[in-house]
């Protein structure tokens, strides 16, 4: 149902592993925002009662990757930066206002293509990395991303009717697609290969 319509390039991921340490802050923000972005969910649904259990255990999970992502970056003598703002997830959100019906659909299924674009990001970077901590790392949370895009679609399943998700997917991997191909380049998990104008 979610997919990616557009690949990104290995070169991207050559290019942010240059910046290790800025690439690793604004991976620890992402992870740290998602926790955060579950957390919204739950409050936002307290009565859906699957949605409540599995992204109560979904933040606990990106704390621990949050975790993670801090340890190595301070084994490296990095630090964890100011949050900057994200064009990507800010890029997927305004493109989808003028469509938009039902805001939770959107947000699960939202949630679930940044999951798959981190899971591609993931998988580049430990195929990419020459530093064997850098690379495990990477190696052992693509699998997560890949639970948690799962999870995301299954919720939207579960809440709406088959038809609407199916619908509503189709234009979101559209428009993900479109936004993640006009973003410049950063050592940043989610952006994108064009050089800075």
């Amino acid at each position: 149902m979610l997919e990616l319509r557009y690949k990104t390039p290995m070169s991207w991921a050559e290019r942010a592993l240059m910046s290790p340490l800025e690439l690793l802050s604004d991976h620890a923000h992402c992870e740290l925002r998602a926790a955060s972005s579950a957390q919204g969910l739950i409050t936002r649904n307290p009565s859906a009662k699957s949605l409540v259990d599995s992204l109560s255990r979904l933040a606990l999970e990106e704390m621990r990757h949050f975790r993670q992502v801090i340890a190595l970056l301070e084994s490296y003598g990095g630090e964890l930066l100011w949050a900057e703002p994200n064009p990507y997830v800010e890029g997927l959100m305004d493109g989808t206002k003028a469509t938009r019906g039902a805001v939770l659909l959107d947000r699960l299924l939202i949630s679930g293509l940044v999951e798959l674009r981190s899971l591609e990001r993931f998988d580049m970077l430990a195929d990419a990395a020459t530093d064997p901590t850098v690379k495990s790392l990477y190696a052992e949370l693509g699998p997560s991303e890949a639970g948690h895009a799962t999870l995301f679609s299954r919720l939207a399943e579960e809440l709406f009717p088959a038809k609407l998700v199916r619908a509503r997917a189709g234009e979101l991997c559209a428009i993900e697609a479109g936004v993640v191909e006009q973003l410049s380049f950063a050592p940043r998990m989610h952006s994108g290969i064009r050089d800075s104008d």
